[in-house]
């Protein structure tokens, strides 16, 4: 099966699932939130299912183990279209699942398929924007150590 025709395939299923996907939305404080930050230190793997979907293997900060879960991720009609099946996506609508992809596609680290058009791209592209989210959103510079961008920090 051809990748255009895969492309078509998933879709058509979007489009005649019950009720649309969920169109990603960062919640408030998404960027000190334990997902986010968890996203950025576990340790992980992604690897694509299909061109809309992603099994993350995600590992714990301060634990042993891993989950994996599925992940819809994808361009959709013009958004970026995030679903998961853990219990923090289904309760909150986020999870460090979906902050992961977010994490590594922003990072041109992870290919997002626009499924209008089959076209696959290595970060948010240009014309696509979600209100007041910066894509380089990183965790915060401890106090302790200054950042020294010009070869040296006067204390």
């Amino acid at each position: 099966m051809s990748t255009e025709t895969r492309v078509e395939e998933l879709r058509e299923q979007i489009a005649n699932r019950l009720g649309e996907p969920d169109q990603l939305r960062f919640p408030s404080g998404w960027t000190t939130s334990s997902s986010w930050k968890r996203a950025q230190a576990a340790p992980s793997n992604v690897g694509p299912v299909n061109p809309a979907e992603f099994d993350v293997l995600l590992g714990y900060v301060d634990e042993d183990g891993l989950s994996k879960h599925r992940v819809l991720f994808a361009l959709y009609e013009g958004d970026l279209v995030a679903e998961c099946e853990c219990d923090g996506y289904r309760f909150r609508g986020w999870c460090a699942h979906v902050a992961l992809l977010w994490w590594k596609w922003s990072r041109e680290q992870l290919a997002v398929t626009n499924l209008d058009t089959g076209r696959t791209y290595l970060s948010p592209p240009w014309w696509w924007r979600l209100g007041g989210v910066e894509s380089q959103t990183e965790l915060p510079l401890s106090d302790d150590r200054p950042v020294a961008a010009d070869g040296g920090v006067d204390r």
